[in-house]
C-alpha cells in the first residue's frame, strides 16, 4: 500500500503543478518577477514525493519519473518566459504529457495493474 500511496501523491503533485501553470500562463498583468515565483512555487510541489519515489521506487519507474521531472522544469520555464501554453508552448506541454503517460504505465506495471479485461 506504501507505494500505491507514493505513486498517488507523485502523480497528484504534478496535477496540480500542471493546472497551477495552465492558470498561470493563462494570467495577463503579472511581473516577470511574479510568474517566476508562482511558477516555482508551483513546481516545488512536485519535490517531496519526487525524494520519496528515488528512495522506493525501482528503476523502471524511477527512469521515466527522473525524465517527467526534467520536462515539468522545462514546461515551468516556458512558463517563466511568458510563453503562452496554449499557442506557443504546445509542444512542452505535450512532451510532458507523453512523459506522464509514461510514468503512469511504469507505476501500473510496478503495481501489477492489468488494464486487460
Amino acid at each position: 500500500m506504501a507505494k500505491q500511496d507514493l505513486y498517488a501523491r507523485y502523480l497528484a503533485a504534478h496535477a496540480h503543478m500542471r493546472a497551477q501553470l495552465r492558470i498561470l500562463a493563462a494570467t495577463s498583468g503579472l511581473s516577470d518577477e511574479e510568474r517566476a515565483n508562482r511558477a516555482r512555487t508551483a513546481y516545488t510541489s512536485c519535490f517531496a514525493s519526487r525524494y520519496e519515489l528515488e528512495v522506493l521506487a525501482p528503476q523502471s519507474v524511477l527512469s521515466p519519473a527522473q525524465e517527467l521531472d526534467g520536462r515539468a522544469r522545462i514546461l515551468r520555464d516556458v512558463i517563466i518566459e511568458g510563453t503562452n501554453i496554449q499557442a506557443q508552448g504546445t509542444e512542452a506541454m505535450n512532451e510532458y504529457l507523453d512523459s506522464m503517460r509514461l510514468v503512469r504505465a511504469a507505476m501500473r506495471a510496478d503495481l501489477g495493474v492489468n488494464d486487460s479485461p
